[in-house]
């Protein structure tokens, strides 16, 4: 079996702030599935579902990934209080992945938990960007139900590690939307399991 080629796409969720390169669930993931499986981050901070579209036609389907990894969308609220760019833009990066005969991969966030020291706004403002956000995992997992498309299920992993553990979910966060390193050991266990299961590797 050939090698494959796992673009990740997405924003400072998939790049992984304020962790360290070797911590995060991309870096992490791609050396427990090597050498045959080969994981390439092009997370952006800050970025939006709209940047993501662009950097998806300019930099990553000329590549000819075998799949291609989505995570976006806390941006586009945080910045237009409205799910509705990404409920666009995400289904159209599926579409034209899948057009390129790769796989497209949606992953479904863990919850936003705002917190009241967050430097970045208000904690009202916080609360409904949390709640948009949520109501936004939900609309991802339908689609990926009704489309046929494969969802990477980082929510559904991170309750189960939560309730398994015992803890608080706040325990895998540095600000209540950013992953720690903890946080990222989750969802690269996810990733693992999700990818292993689809191509039946062992």
């Amino acid at each position: 079996m050939k090698q494959l080629r796992i673009a990740c796409l997405g924003d400072s969720l998939t790049y992984g702030y304020e962790v360290l390169r070797e911590e995060t669930w991309v870096y992490l993931a791609g050396r427990e599935l090597a050498p045959m499986v080969e994981l390439h981050n092009y997370g952006l901070n800050g970025d939006t579902t709209t940047g993501m579209l662009k950097r998806l036609h300019a930099d990553i389907l000329p590549s000819r990934p075998d799949a291609v990894l989505l995570m976006g969308g806390i941006n586009d609220i945080a910045y237009d209080g409205s799910t509705a760019p990404a409920k666009a833009n995400i289904p159209a990066m599926a579409r034209s992945i899948a057009e390129r005969g790769a796989v497209p991969l949606i992953c479904i966030p863990p919850p936003y938990i705002p917190s009241p020291c967050e430097e970045w706004g208000h904690l009202d403002n916080l609360l409904k960007t949390a709640a948009e956000y949520n109501r936004y995992a939900d609309w991802l997992r339908d689609f990926c139900a009704s489309s046929g498309y494969r969802a990477v299920d980082f929510r559904a992993c991170l309750e189960e590690r939560v309730k398994r553990d015992k803890t608080k979910p706040d325990r895998y966060f540095l600000d209540g939307l950013h992953f720690n390193a903890k946080g990222h050991q989750v969802l690269a266990a996810c990733l693992v399991e999700t990818v292993r299961l689809l191509w039946g590797l062992e």
